[in-house]
């Protein structure tokens, strides 16, 4: 590791080979629910959904391909942990907004990797930021856009508290650590 610019470890291996298989959308009703229910701090409803947003969305956002989406991220009210991690040759983003509304989302996060093949993305210990309803969206950059990320949940080391959003770049391969936010609560 260089000692001048020194890059956060990331354990890329564990996110090799993940199954893989085109998620649902979810409806406007089945998202309506679940944001009341996380709302009323019902634990069963935290975690990531991917769904469909407009295309002025999308155009806000300049991103681009077959794996267009949004991922729904419900967390608990409070102070969430948000880190983030890549492993992919090309650069990544990922944009954490508060909304679908093209006119009104406001971007909490967005991220950049620095350089191809870096695992920095943000800070090192990630940051806070408010619970509740967010929207994530990833993609990897193409000429002056971003094409889409595939995405998964990962729930695996999380025991109640906490989530990530995993994304691949190509169709090639089921490896998910291109570009990846975690979520985490007390």
């Amino acid at each position: 590791m260089s000692k001048r610019f020194p890059i956060p470890e990331f354990d890329r291996d564990q996110y090799k080979n993940m199954a893989w298989q085109q998620p649902r959308l979810l409806s406007r009703e089945e998202q309506a629910k679940l944001i009341e229910a996380a709302r009323a701090g019902k634990p069963e409803a935290f975690g990531c959904h991917a769904v469909e947003a407009d295309d002025a969305f999308y155009d806000r956002f300049a991103l681009k391909g077959p794996h267009r989406h949004a991922v729904m991220c419900l967390t608990p009210p409070g102070k969430v942990r948000l880190v983030g991690r890549s492993w992919a040759w090309p650069i990544q983003r990922a944009v954490v907004v508060d909304s679908l509304d093209a006119g009104k989302a406001q971007v909490l996060q967005e991220w950049k990797t620095p350089r191809p093949m870096n695992t920095r993305l943000g800070p090192d210990n990630g940051v806070e930021i408010e619970g509740g309803v967010t929207y994530a969206v990833f993609g990897h950059r193409y000429s002056d856009y971003w094409i889409a990320n595939r995405t998964l949940a990962d729930t695996r080391a999380a025991n109640g508290r906490g989530f990530s959003v995993v994304s691949a770049t190509g169709d090639e391969n089921n490896d998910f650590h291109a570009c990846n936010l975690s979520f985490s609560w007390a």
